[in-house]
């Protein structure tokens, strides 16, 4: 969850100019520099939830600014980043990012990758590549004989040749070069009708501002179908703004809420009286649902879980299924300090967030209702793909599907990310 408040920055920056400047023993005006480690120090002081664990760092011992960063972070702390202020503007504000507009995942025990989303703006949209089919190779090496960092580090360069096939056993080549595109957030919105009413099917990949309009068209459009229940569709959504979090939720709940608490935001005990509660925001495009069935995994972190969190206590546990796989687990979020000087995003864990009630806390991720792995063999929508099915079973019959496989629980190979590049979250 991150929440942009340049106003504090701006009251950081501004007593970094007070306290440079000195008069020097002929009264004259002497400005010192600040460094951008004293940067970094004086916000993690200030605003990092955990300030007072923070260590006492010899910064001689360090020659690269994010071994320093992540040098502070307590143990607890596997979010907090540094980045190039130019490249997070872009992705936040527009969506922006360099890259081919495609993901991967594994299948346990399935050395061959698959294509796991491709955005609009892709190549491999163009080609009419989807989600499940297979990457079989990477400049004419087979990929089922690579490591996930032998993968990563070829899809890194800016031109690669790849093969795909499709469940069909359809090929095709093509040949990439990296571009800058907008991602959609929206990844795909349809309508299924059922036994007895219409199910709408979001799959929402990452809240940005861009995000805005795409999940009113996408609402407006399951209001002119009567869509009555949603499949809301989280398992890959990293997060973002907790603004867009907000809209989301006064979004599927009709306004049925607005003005009364969504969540509750908790800063460290020396911005105690920055504590604030935000209400529901009112939506133009709100449509409200019944229930509301959430697909998860473990890579659905930060304001996917505010989501979830925060419309139990509302709608009640019998109108919120999760389906998929434990969330990630993360409760808290952070603010965005914009240091121009350095072109800097300084992004540390600043608050706790909860429901109304003050519950949260879910470090260990939340819970699903029904367990059942990732099933990445089929595309967005496609009623035989299992997380799916699960809940279209539930609405028909008001009860999951008796399991027939297990859950698998062994190893599966995952590309690790951190910082913008798992906010961006796609190659």
């Amino acid at each position: 969850m991150i929440k942009f408040n340049k106003s504090w920055l701006y009251a950081i920056l501004l007593l970094f100019i007070f306290t440079a400047c000195n008069k020097d023993d002929d009264n004259e005006d002497k400005q010192e520099e600040i460094t951008v480690v004293e940067v970094l120090d004086q916000i993690m002081e200030e605003w990092y939830l955990w300030n007072d664990e923070l260590p006492t760092l010899n910064t001689s011992n360090y020659s690269n600014l994010n071994n320093y960063f992540n040098d502070l972070l307590v143990d607890q702390d596997k979010w907090s980043f540094i980045a190039n202020l130019d490249a997070l503007r872009a992705f936040f504000e527009d969506g922006t990012y360099t890259g081919y507009g495609f993901d991967l995942q594994f299948e346990e025990g399935n050395n061959t990758p698959r294509v796991s989303l491709v955005y609009n703006e892709s190549d491999l949209y163009e080609a009419g590549i989807t989600r499940s089919w297979k990457l079989l190779e990477i400049n004419n090496q087979a990929t089922s004989s690579m490591t996930e960092d032998e993968i990563r580090d070829l899809l890194a360069n800016n031109t690669i040749n790849l093969l795909f096939e499709s469940n069909s056993g359809e090929q095709k080549p093509l040949e990439l070069t990296k571009k800058e595109m907008n991602q959609n957030t929206v990844i795909k919105r349809s309508v299924i009708p059922t036994l007895n009413k219409n199910v709408a099917y979001l799959v929402f990949d990452s809240f940005l501002d861009r995000s805005e309009a795409e999940l009113n068209e996408a609402f407006d459009y399951f209001k002119s179908e009567g869509a009555e229940e949603l499949v809301l569709d989280l398992r890959y959504n990293g997060g973002g703004s907790t603004e867009i979090a907000n809209q989301l939720a006064g979004l599927i709940t009709g306004n049925t809420y607005s003005g009364k608490i969504f969540s509750q935001y908790k800063f460290n005990e020396s911005k105690a009286s920055k504590n604030f509660d935000e209400p529901f925001s009112s939506q133009t495009s709100a449509h409200y649902f019944d229930k509301v069935f959430i697909i998860t995994t473990s890579a659905t972190a930060s304001a996917s879980e505010l989501i979830i969190n925060s419309l139990k206590p509302y709608m009640g546990v019998e109108k919120i299924k999760l389906i998929g796989s434990t969330t990630h687990g993360k409760p808290v979020g952070m603010n965005v300090f914009e240091v121009e000087k350095f072109n800097l995003a300084v992004l540390p864990i600043t608050f706790n967030i909860t429901d109304k009630n003050g519950e949260g806390y879910y470090f260990d991720g939340i819970p699903v209702d029904y367990q059942v792995e990732d099933d990445i063999t089929h595309d967005w929508g496609d009623i035989d793909e299992t997380n799916l099915k699960a809940a279209l079973d539930y609405i028909n019959n008001n009860n999951f599907p008796a399991k027939t496989d297990k859950v698998k629980t062994g190893h599966k190979k995952e590309f690790v990310r951190k910082g913008l590049d798992e906010l961006i979250s796609a190659f």
